[in-house]
């Protein structure tokens, strides 16, 4: 059985996010004050900062404020060894460690965090006798609130970005399969305009997965094991296919001479079909027998074949007929990028395993 399926945007995944959240704050607190660490605060307002929706968020966030943690303590010991403790030297060891953290943010953002680790180094150990062991033991507190974070973020209901991204792929399929004959559909209907901005909503989702994809696979990459191999297969086709489909709706609003009945309507709204058929199967994980689509392509090649043979194109104007193969093109282009794909996923060793999530 798969783990089941959790919308990072539902009431429930927030209403879990909120339990998780509690828990390492608590888990953190009790942590610092059996170490003996008398400012546990720090530690849950670490796990707070650190735990996110998302493994993937999660050990972004924790990476983050860990390195920017590292860097800042070193940073503030540094301050407190080369300046005397006092109100004036402190304030200028204060200014120079955070205007220098605040200008290599130009490098890396982790220098805000550092900025922050710094000012509670220089300014919380003021006053005491140990200011070095003072200001490091915030640095153990920090520590201990981002492990506490990480623990509950992946044992606990782990809401991984991987998942989501294949349910989002999953849907972009289907999105794609029905935009595919609806674009075929307006073309058969006499080369009934569509709205041009129509596919721009599913374009930029589709854009976005290559984002998601390259951060799931950084941070959650560390703790599970994914088929990458077929994720990238799907992010591709899908950007192929969202380029083709982009391609037919620029075909089909392109001219505004009266619109004709296609002869090969019947072959057109097949292929249409078969590759709708294909991409539903792959969206829902189902195994895609590529006859149909195969046939379905091979059948309407072959009848703009014998009409081309025939001269029957010749009655189309130069601006139709070059409307007419664009859009064919593009549609024959996403044909075979489908069939591509289901070839890809036959040789892939059990692209999507149905074991239990780790």
């Amino acid at each position: 059985m798969t783990m089941p399926y959790v919308d990072p945007d539902s009431l429930h995944a927030h209403v879990r996010h909120g339990l998780k959240t509690a828990l390492a704050t608590i888990l953190a607190l009790a942590a610092a004050r059996a170490m003996g660490l008398h400012f546990g605060y720090w530690a849950a307002l670490s796990a707070v900062i650190v735990m996110q929706v998302s493994v993937a968020d999660s050990v972004q966030m924790g990476w983050y404020r860990v390195t920017g943690t590292a860097i800042g303590a070193a940073m503030g010991v540094a301050a407190i060894t080369a300046f005397p403790d006092t109100a004036l030297m402190n304030s200028l060891a204060l200014f120079l460690a955070v205007g220098l953290c605040a200008f290599m943010t130009r490098y890396n953002s982790r220098y805000r965090m550092a900025a922050i680790t710094a000012t509670i180094v220089i300014m919380a150990s003021a006053g005491q006798a140990d200011r070095v062991l003072f200001g490091l033991e915030r640095v153990v507190e920090i520590a201990i609130g981002v492990a506490c974070a990480f623990a509950v973020s992946v044992l606990l209901w782990p809401l991984r970005a991987t998942i989501t991204l294949r349910h989002r792929l999953g849907a972009h399929f289907a999105q794609a399969a029905d935009y595919h004959v609806m674009l075929v559909e307006a073309y058969l209907d006499r080369q009934s305009p569509l709205p041009p901005r129509l596919l721009d909503v599913f374009s930029t989702a589709v854009a976005h997965n290559r984002g998601l994809w390259r951060k799931a696979r950084r941070h959650e990459g560390l703790i599970y094991r994914d088929a990458t191999r077929a994720i990238d297969a799907r992010i591709d086709t899908l950007e192929r296919c969202a380029r083709h489909l982009r391609a037919m709706l620029r075909s089909l609003n392109d001219i505004r001479e009266d619109g004709f009945d296609v002869i090969m309507a019947d072959q057109l709204r097949e292929a249409a079909l078969a590759v709708a058929e294909a991409m539903n199967a792959v969206s829902e994980d189902r195994a895609v027998d590529p006859a149909r689509l195969r046939a379905a392509l091979a059948g309407a090649d072959e009848r703009l074949a014998d009409l081309r043979g025939r001269g029957v194109t010749r009655r189309l104007s130069l601006a139709r007929l070059m409307q007419f193969f664009s859009f064919f093109h593009a549609m024959r282009s996403m044909a075979r990028d489908v069939l591509r794909h289901i070839a890809s996923e036959d040789d892939a060793d059990d692209p999507f395993p149905q074991g239990p999530e780790p």
